[in-house]
């Protein structure tokens, strides 16, 4: 996990974005996540786009399997559960690994 590309985000203004961009950031939000667990955000950005969406499933899933074990924790069966705010689960798992005591 690169540190470097590791920017602290507000969950709030996350969430604004997504709401008032109609999930357009997401897109920047993931391109962005990407890098941070060395992947490849082109690849993962083209992907979502040309499977409608499923591989964002997968790949929210993924991230915040990684986000849980950066802080230590099990990744429960439950988490499924979580998918429709994934993107807030695993910016906050990062902003709490990353910058602690904020």
């Amino acid at each position: 996990m690169k540190n470097e590309y590791a920017p602290e985000n507000n969950l709030v203004i996350l969430f604004l974005l997504l709401v008032f961009t109609a999930g357009l950031y997401y897109f920047w939000w993931l391109a962005r996540t990407s890098r941070m667990f060395n992947d490849n955000p082109v690849s993962n950005v083209l992907l979502v786009v040309l499977t409608f969406g499923v591989w964002s499933l997968y790949i929210n899933l993924k991230y915040m399997q990684k986000a849980e074990e950066l802080n230590g924790r099990g990744f429960g069966w439950y988490m499924v559960f979580f998918l429709v705010i994934s993107p807030l689960v695993i910016q906050h798992n990062i902003n709490e690994r990353f910058f602690p005591g904020r």
